[in-house]
Parts: C-alpha cells; structure tokens; sequence
C-alpha cells in the first residue's frame, strides 16, 4: 500500500522525536525496549487515525527486532 507524505511525515516524527530523546537524555530508551516504544507509537498514531504511519512504524520495529536478534554485542 502506497502511504501519503502526511503519513511518512507522521512517522518520520515520531522517530526524530526519539531520537531528540535519546540525545538529550541519553540510556531514556534501552535498546531491548526501543522496539517496544516505537510499537507504542504505532499504536498512538493507528488510534489517531494515521494508517499509514501507524504500519511504517510497526515495520521499522520489526527490523529494529531483527537487526537486535543478528547483531553479536
């Protein structure tokens, strides 16, 4: 499904903002939980009305799960 500039804009500041987070407050967010935190957001956006955001941001923590589940620390 083709998502609207609104929608990518939705989610584009949903990420910005938790990245504003994580620089000013750095550890605000743990890794194991930023998936998790972006999902909430999901959520946030899908009961505001923003489809598409809420599906851009779903799929963004599901590669944050999968780069975590790969990656050797």
């Amino acid at each position: 499904m083709t998502e609207t500039s609104d929608q990518y804009e939705a989610a584009i500041r949903v990420i910005l903002d938790m990245l504003k987070l994580q620089t000013e407050t750095p550890a605000a967010i743990s890794k194991d939980d930023l998936p998790e935190m972006v999902r909430v957001a999901a959520d946030e956006r899908e009961r505001q009305g923003d489809y598409g955001a809420a599906r851009m941001l779903d799929e963004y923590a599901d590669k944050l799960e999968l780069s975590f589940l790969h990656r050797k620390d």
